[in-house]
């Protein structure tokens, strides 16, 4: 949740491609992904961010909103409780019917 929580923050990231850190960013426009264990790569793309604010700062407002739509509790919530509407009227698709 560190990555969403610097996301929501307007902050830019760079982290290693690890196990589901894909998943919960927008690698090149929210945040920079490096294979582990490259120093260097890590180092680059800091650097990078140094010397490139207006990038460093869209790539902040772009991981904000990300968040925002993403993982917002209500919006999240909302699509839960359609989830759970449908089911019941038996819409949800591959939903069954049982008596």
């Amino acid at each position: 949740m560190v990555l969403q929580e610097a996301q929501a923050m307007g902050l830019p990231v760079v982290s290693t491609l690890h196990n589901g850190i894909p998943e919960g960013v927008r690698d090149g426009e929210t945040v920079i992904l490096v294979p582990e264990r490259d120093i260097n790569a890590l180092a680059d793309r800091h650097i990078y961010l140094i010397e490139n604010p207006d990038i460093r700062f869209r790539m902040g407002m772009a991981g904000y909103k990300f968040v925002e739509n993403r993982y917002d509790i209500r919006k999240l919530n909302e699509r839960l409780l359609k989830i759970y509407k449908d089911l019941c009227d038996n819409s949800y698709p591959g939903a069954q019917r049982y008596e």
